[in-house]
């Protein structure tokens, strides 16, 4: 039995190595060059925290170790999804089932492309490498775009010397994960530690000049800089899944068993798309690998695939004298916000609670109870706590 996984993130690894202690023959297929890595750690990689070989999931000896068959810039540019063939290298092999585990990539402004020395999207190893090639030179990064990978790239950049401006094109900083309240909290701190915040506005051109870079904002304003760093979104390359005939939007739709529109062949990870939703995590990614692998040699065996549950993932970042962590939703119109004990004015901690049931917690500054709370989310309000 010989299973393909296409693409060697979180999820492919971890699908290979379930589909392999499942007596599956692997091949697994990386578009990049590099051995498949901890892609949350490329912001630290970018600026100097960490090296290359830090950052790889497993060692290169480990895939052979374990019969797993990686295949390193070999990316699949046919697929055959009835017949289970794919084309990587202009080799064409047929295989008993399927993994698509490709993931998603930057969103690409147009300066992005333009400027593609001087405006580099903070994504992947290669990327990370040319924003580490330009430190010795730059004075003043400017980071587009305030989420999660923003902020860490801002705290980083001023580890290594340089001045930091955040631009932001919502009116606050991360505001997938906080609300007004725990927001404001992290602005505060961000600025205490000299980084300059442009909040509500956003980049509408970006131009080389003698100075350096210039960005134009939609107000008018205008950000001189040497280094800019974009963190603004993802995107899926459906292109070829929908020429293989799978049901796409976007990402690959697949059912509660992470099964696409095609028997035998399954997509997990960020290009996997269930219930209107994408992963978008290293643990429902890996999650998700693990029982794509599993059902994926079920399927080739003749048994029915496995349900995958949903899980609860919580964000949680910890540098120095800064942490923040948050799980569920940031606001809602039908969520109360209930600030908890020891918040203040470099410390929040609230709750998110819909009809007495918990349904997120935002901390800025601390950690105390969070993952008691996380493990509460979806069951009533328990206000006994001492702590809470």
């Amino acid at each position: 039995m010989r299973i393909g996984i296409i693409g060697a993130g979180h999820a492919g690894v971890e699908a290979a190595r379930q589909a392999r202690d499942r007596g599956a023959d692997v091949v697994l297929f990386s578009g990049e060059s590099v051995l498949p890595y901890f892609r949350p750690r490329v912001v630290a990689l970018a600026f100097g925290q960490v090296e290359p070989d830090a950052i790889s999931i497993r060692p290169k000896d480990w895939y052979g170790q374990n019969g797993i068959d990686l295949r390193l810039d070999c990316p699949v540019t046919e697929l055959d999804a009835r017949t289970k063939t794919v084309v990587a290298r202009g080799r064409r092999e047929t295989f008993d089932g399927l993994v698509i585990a490709t993931g998603a990539a930057p969103v690409l402004l147009p300066f992005v492309r333009e400027l593609p020395d001087d405006a580099i999207a903070l994504w992947d190893v290669r990327r990370s490498l040319a924003i580490r090639e330009k430190l010795g030179t730059a004075r003043h990064v400017a980071v587009l775009g305030g989420g999660i990978s923003g902020v860490e790239a801002a705290l980083y950049a001023v580890d290594a010397g340089l001045a930091v401006t955040i631009i932001e094109r919502e009116n606050r900083l991360m505001p997938m994960q906080f609300g007004d309240r725990a927001a404001g909290v992290l602005a505060a701190r961000l600025r205490d530690k000299g980084i300059h915040l442009t909040l509500g506005l956003w980049a509408e051109s970006v131009s080389r000049t003698g100075r350096g870079l210039e960005v134009v904002l939609n107000d008018g304003e205008t950000i001189l800089c040497d280094l800019l760093v974009t963190t603004v979104g993802a995107v899926c390359d459906v292109a070829l899944f929908e020429r293989a005939g799978l049901r796409t939007d976007r990402g690959v739709l697949v059912d509660d068993c992470l099964q696409t529109a095609m028997p035998g062949v399954f997509a997990c990870g960020d290009i996997a798309q269930r219930d209107g939703r994408r992963t978008a995590s290293v643990m429902r990614a890996t999650r998700q690998g693990r029982a794509a692998g599993t059902n994926v040699v079920a399927a080739a065996e003749g048994r029915e695939p496995e349900p995958v549950p949903e899980i609860v993932v919580p964000l949680s970042f910890k540098h120095e004298d800064m942490e923040f962590h948050a799980v569920g939703p940031p606001r809602g119109t039908n969520l109360e916000e209930k600030v908890l004990p020891d918040s203040g004015a470099d410390i929040h901690r609230s709750v998110l609670l819909e009809n007495g049931l918990l349904r997120g917690v935002q901390m800025i500054g601390t950690s105390v109870d969070f993952r008691k709370l996380v493990s509460e989310i979806d069951q009533p309000w328990d206000r006994s706590s001492t702590h809470v």
